[in-house]
């Protein structure tokens, strides 16, 4: 079997381990607070949260990464639990509490119980990162770093696709959680002490629908194990590994996109969709150099000694294939050459394809290859490495020029130029930024 396969098998399963191990943390700081005092709570939900956090960190740099969104989402959960732990503490302290409360209808011993604040909280968190969608900033430098879902193949598309099911997922589990517990704590509970039947509704219920979690989870992603064994019978996994090369071509401001057949019997589903006409598949090679695509320019397109370079390649270990992204500066004898025999070919200005990716015309790797086009340009003529403004003029922005792209010395394979572009000077709290993705949600620079 080949290694795409193992690591595509072994991620659907990793998926499932996510969940165990997130969820995982949040269960345990509700166990331990039978055992642990509320005083030293806190600190075990800081722990936890800084598991959470190292995790996160090495799997960026994993040989296969794997989504750890849930994981993410729940260490953000931990962390401002913690937090609420803390200042109850504080508050339960001193005199403050008396203040504001009967002292009589308090109790010093049990200043708050563990599960009517990670619940509620771990709600909000979930239901935040669940309607941010791929914008949370998490899912975006995931992105940045080990390409888009159309980019990485099947592992890509499950990550996305079960990222986004978790957290509706999570959503609904913690929102039933609070629901239970916080209906009890106003109807039934009396502030004295725990019972057989508070520590039920407070702990060991949680603990139930957490196993109920795992184990239906579990037979979800055995499903789709075995769904995958299935497919690699098919025409999408059986042809084994391969290498992608795609050329944009440019000729002054315009990129030529070829639009789809009208036939219906297309093979594969982005063949229904806008792409770049120059694309060829390969069978694998573990590099591509500019002699051979330059070769293999002319045997599809018929063009000949054009201005190309490469723009970025896409050589994650864990996707399907390698997938290398070509910029072609076209004369205008290549141009008309190229028109002689291509087909359902049309040149458009770079607004044109913006309103076309913004309408889902483009396949997902146009659209890719779009959107980084042009992300790294502006950042790059806009900003320096370190984010700050190249030009001191206000709400500056320089114009994006097609024609102008190969004078340029820029470097399309460098994410950290997608970083500049997502958070740079002119960008709200701006050193706050840097320092919270870096040290507080485990991101980096």
């Amino acid at each position: 079997m080949e290694q795409r396969h193992i690591d595509n098998g072994k991620g659907i399963f990793l998926i499932w381990a996510n969940w165990v191990l997130g969820l995982g943390a949040i269960v345990l700081t509700i166990a331990l607070s039978l055992w642990v005092k509320a005083s030293y709570l806190p600190f075990v939900a800081f722990g936890l949260e800084f598991g959470l956090f190292v995790l996160v960190k090495r799997n960026r740099e994993a040989r296969v990464p794997v989504c750890f969104l849930i994981p993410f989402v729940i260490s953000r959960a931990l962390f401002w639990s913690a937090v609420v732990m803390v200042i109850i503490n504080i508050m339960y302290s001193g005199w403050f509490v008396d203040k504001i409360f009967d002292p009589g209808t308090i109790n010093r011993q049990i200043p708050f119980i563990a599960q009517l604040i990670l619940a509620p909280i771990t709600l909000v968190i979930a239901l935040w990162a669940y309607k941010k969608e791929g914008s949370l900033s998490f899912c975006r430098d995931c992105k940045m770093r080990h390409g888009t879902p159309a980019e990485r193949g099947f592992l890509g598309k499950l990550f996305t696709q079960e990222g986004r099911y978790q957290s509706r997922f999570l959503v609904v589990v913690s929102a039933i959680s609070t629901v239970l517990t916080w209906g009890y704590y106003f109807s039934t509970y009396i502030n004295i002490n725990l019972n057989s039947v508070d520590k039920f509704f407070f702990v060991w219920n949680t603990v139930l629908i957490y196993a109920a979690t795992v184990i239906y989870l579990g037979i979800r992603y055995l499903g789709l194990w075995s769904y995958y064994c299935t497919s690699e019978t098919t025409y999408e996994y059986s042809r084994g590994a391969t290498t992608k090369l795609r050329y944009i071509l440019i000729w002054d401001n315009y990129i030529c996109l070829q639009h789809p057949a009208t036939d219906a019997d297309t093979l594969m589903p982005d063949e229904e969709k806008i792409d770049t006409p120059a694309r060829l598949t390969l069978t694998f090679r573990k590099d591509v150099s500019m002699l051979d695509a330059e070769r293999n320019l002319e045997s599809i397109t018929g063009i000949a000694d054009c201005d190309m370079r490469l723009m970025y390649s896409t050589v994650s270990t864990n996707a399907d294939c390698n997938i290398y992204h070509y910029l072609c500066f076209l004369t205008e004898e290549q141009k008309e050459l190229f028109e002689s025999t291509a087909q359902r070919c049309e040149w458009y200005l770079f607004g044109e394809i913006a309103d076309m990716l913004n309408k889902r015309s483009l396949s997902p790797l146009l659209a890719a290859e779009m959107v980084r086009l042009h992300t790294i340009t502006m950042a790059w003529k806009t900003y320096t490495p370190e984010g700050k403004r190249r030009y001191k003029v206000k709400n500056y922005k320089p114009t994006f020029r097609l024609k102008d792209i190969h004078k340029y010395d820029i470097d399309y394979s460098d994410p950290s130029w997608l970083f500049v572009a997502d958070n740079n000077e002119d960008v709200p709290f701006y050193n706050i930024r840097r320092f919270w993705r870096r040290y507080i949600n485990g991101i980096g620079d």
